[in-house]
């Protein structure tokens, strides 16, 4: 019976689960909100722009998902914040269920960060030392508040594992990842390791997931770059943020419940060869 029961069970069920998004009206972070909106998440996604954020609710709205998308104005940085918005999960949902950490703090430090050569200390201790201590005090305010059972998926990306080829930048240099960013998300990865066996003990399992490329709508404007970008992808394109969510909804159902500490290449085949 118990059998017949799990093979009709979604692979991805999320329903009933109250699960928090940070950057959540990023694109990759609307993404994700959405997909596990879509799985029965009630999810509370974070960020500093209520107009933006509202956006991503009334989106949800409208797909008609089975779930449903609510807006928290926080700044991750903030500890008071980040307690906020876990308040206002277990409001809507009774518990913690998830968190996935998807803002990139210092995304504002990164895009006018310096080329190697160029590093200045201060820059690169705020930009790196941001990222990270986000995204591991945001972790530890999400535990202290679960049950065994729950899950936390941290967003970092390919650059966290393997370098930026060069040669994919050469035309259009402002698109060049800075050694900064990768160096952040790289301890965004080892950060998940370091946690998921802290936590192991008490059922809360954390993992990453890493993108390759999903270039922003600006991004695409410059066909020339997507073209270098897609010519070193193995599936030959570049991703689409909603090929990003169900990957995330994945690591935090019962789907996964035998998965804690790994990083989850999402990257159309980038790092295989």
């Amino acid at each position: 019976m118990n059998d017949v029961k799990n093979a009709a069970t979604p692979l991805v069920d999320l329903t009933g689960r109250g699960i928090g998004v940070t950057g959540g009206s990023s694109p990759l972070g609307r993404a994700i909100a959405h997909a596990m909106a879509r799985a029965g998440a009630t999810v509370v996604i974070c960020g500093r722009t209520q107009s933006k954020l509202d956006d991503v609710c009334s989106e949800a709205k409208a797909m008609g998902l089975a779930g449903r998308v609510v807006a928290e104005v926080a700044d991750i940085t903030c500890d008071e914040d980040i307690e906020r918005v876990l308040d206002r999960i277990e409001r809507e949902a009774g518990e913690v269920h998830g968190w996935v950490n998807n803002a990139h703090p210092a995304q504002a430090a990164v895009a006018n960060a310096q080329g190697f050569g160029s590093l200045e200390r201060a820059h690169f201790e705020t930009a790196a030392g941001k990222a990270i201590s986000a995204c591991a005090m945001a972790m530890q305010a999400a535990a202290a508040r679960m049950r065994a059972g729950a899950a936390i998926v941290n967003i970092a990306t390919i650059y966290g594992g393997v370098a930026p080829q060069p040669d994919a930048y050469r035309h259009t240099p402002a698109f060049a990842s800075p050694p900064v960013y990768g160096a952040a998300k790289a301890g965004i990865v080892q950060l998940t390791r370091h946690v998921a066996v802290e936590l192991a003990p008490r059922g809360i399992r954390v993992n990453c997931v890493s993108p390759g490329p999903f270039p922003s709508e600006a991004v695409r404007e410059a066909p020339e770059f997507i073209g270098e970008l897609a010519a070193r992808i193995p599936l030959g394109r570049v991703g689409e943020a909603h090929e990003i969510g169900t990957p995330v909804a994945f690591l935090l159902c019962d789907g996964a419940s035998f998965m804690t500490g790994h990083d989850l290449m999402v990257d159309g085949g980038w790092t295989a060869w």
